[in-house]
């Protein structure tokens, strides 16, 4: 559990390599640990199907249950992206869909 806890702490730096406006179309640039940068990268593009394919892909790694893994990754000592917690990242970017279901489901 330790590792799991170091693992989701670890910041995740999201870049654009081109523009700095996010577009699903653009390529991204991953700093850091990247085992978990789908989850930044769903946010960074507003894509909640690409979010929850994250959450079930990490079911047992992570937690028993998606719940659980949103849980884990949304808590203030959880997953980062730019130095952010998963929700701040999300208003940062102005991912309305994604904020509304981290909102709404953590």
């Amino acid at each position: 559990m330790k590792a799991i806890t170091k693992t989701l702490a670890a910041v995740l730096s999201v870049a654009a390599v081109s523009a700095p406006a996010f577009a699903a179309d653009k390529e991204y640039r991953f700093i850091g640990d990247t085992q978990f940068a789908g989850f930044c990268k769903a946010v960074a593009t507003d894509d909640v199907r690409a979010l929850r394919v994250n959450l079930s892909r990490n079911v047992g790694r992570i937690a028993a249950t998606e719940r659980e893994v949103l849980r884990m990754l949304t808590a203030e000592d959880g997953l980062t992206c730019n130095g952010s917690t998963l929700i701040d990242f999300s208003v940062q970017r102005e991912a309305s869909d994604v904020h509304e279901f981290l909102t709404s489901r953590s």
